[in-house]
């Protein structure tokens, strides 16, 4: 077949499967189409969430500590824009402030803030205005963050029926859904990461001491990020699975760890580190507890690295462990130590999952289609008798997915002598 010009568009990415119907004399091409995450080169850098992402030295977290944004700009080149400094100006007003001209994180924003304060909005317009590319969106975590949100201590203590958690659940989950359609329909490329969990924090586990109900609240996360999978899927982008590096990092909380080896260097993830002149590197948290210190945040910053690299070929190189102990001022323990602890950063990134054929029958002029599915996902399988400029009709729409193999079938006159199929995921 021949796969140039428009074939080529259109056939990227798919199944392609040819039968001849000798009986009938008719040519079937089935074709799986899907909303394929995109490749390019890496462009421009923005971001939306909060302390995690807002620049440390900006936000007031840590004079001598590094977040994962400041990483990728000084050690990968990353454009994520000016600081209001470089740029002349004395702020960019909030919430970017004095940070970088396409990072909207601010710290203790929310699910429902990041809307108000015009997060999404604010990137979406420098998609058109600044050529901005790509966007990390990772907002959740103050939404059950004890200090400013009643939710963990109703949860926490048991106070909150299933009702009054779901409703919650639900509305943290339209707040992202919107940013993330805001920006995506923008044309950028997005990342999506889970909701963290600040019971493994040290500030938090030491006054709310009891690991079972932190675990009750746990669960409630969960529960987002389960959501936030089936975003993801909906919207083809990856998701960045910051919830389970955390817990390969810091343990569950009935039973928290409290050290980790990067570099063949021992790492106390249980530990503050005070800053000058008492520093101490080597503790996993800044001196407030919940923050993560310059080396957990090199591992975050990787995770984000990965997820443009796997969705979007990025090909910008991960930091090794001993640059990533460079950048704290930590010596080299003299051998890689990470992976055998938490894994290879691939398991930390979620593509969405095209469809699939996976049988194809004719019986008379019945033409029988099967093909993979996930669950939460609607599909619609539609078909063409050329390649030409005519539009696709649709054979059967909104097919809900099932978690395996979903089968339909298309009746086929006995004068066609061929037919194109596709399968694809509606959004």
């Amino acid at each position: 077949m021949n796969r140039g010009g428009q074939r080529n568009r259109i056939f990227k990415e798919e199944d392609d499967i040819r039968l001849k119907l000798w009986a009938m004399r008719l040519a079937v091409v089935v074709a799986v189409l899907f909303p394929a995450v995109a490749s390019g080169a890496w462009g421009k850098l923005g971001a939306m969430g909060d302390s995690l992402t807002d620049e440390y030295w900006d936000d007031g977290v840590s004079s001598y500590a590094t977040n994962w944004p400041s990483l990728v700009v000084n050690y990968r080149g990353i454009d994520m824009g000016p600081t209001a400094a470089q740029a002349g100006v004395g702020t960019w007003g909030s919430p970017r402030n004095q940070g970088y001209k396409y990072n909207w994180a601010l710290g203790g924003a929310t699910s429902a803030t990041l809307l108000t304060e015009g997060q999404p909005a604010g990137l979406a317009g420098q998609a058109g205005s600044e050529g901005m590319a790509n966007a990390v969106l990772a907002i959740g975590s103050n939404d059950f963050n004890p200090d400013s949100a009643n939710a963990y201590l109703f949860i926490y203590g048991g106070y909150w029926s299933a009702e009054q958690i779901q409703t919650y659940v639900n509305q943290i989950l339209a707040n992202i859904e919107t940013a993330l359609v805001t920006v995506k329909t923008a044309g950028v490329s997005v990342v999506v990461a889970t909701v963290l969990d600040p019971g493994s924090t040290p500030a938090v586990a030491s006054l709310l001491a009891d690991g079972a109900s932190r675990d009750r609240v746990a669960t409630v996360v969960q529960s987002v990020n389960s959501g936030l999978k089936d975003l993801a899927q909906k919207y083809q982008v990856p998701l960045l699975d910051w919830y389970g590096l955390e817990k390969a990092i810091l343990g569950p909380n009935t039973n928290l760890y409290t050290t980790l080896k990067v570099g063949n260097v021992s790492m106390n993830v249980r530990g503050r580190d005070p800053g000058p002149p008492n520093s101490a590197p080597t503790n996993g948290f800044v001196s407030d507890g919940f923050h993560p210190n310059t080396t957990i945040q090199g591992i975050f910053a990787n995770v984000v690295l990965q997820g443009f690299n796997s969705g979007y070929n990025a090909g910008v190189a991960l930091f090794a462990e001993q640059e990533i102990l460079s950048y704290a001022l930590i010596p080299y323990g003299g051998s890689d130590t990470l992976e055998s602890q938490i894994g290879p950063y691939t398991n930390y990134v979620i593509l969405p999952v095209p469809p699939r054929v996976t049988a194809f029958s004719v019986a008379g002029t019945n033409v029988a289609l099967r093909f993979s599915s996930v669950s939460n996902q609607l599909y619609i399988v539609e078909s063409r008798d050329d390649l030409g400029p005519r539009s696709w009709v649709t054979v059967t729409n909104n097919i809900p997915g099932s978690g395996g193999i979903v089968a339909i079938t298309n009746q086929v006159s006995a004068a066609v002598t061929k037919r194109f199929y596709r399968v694809r995921q509606l959004p």
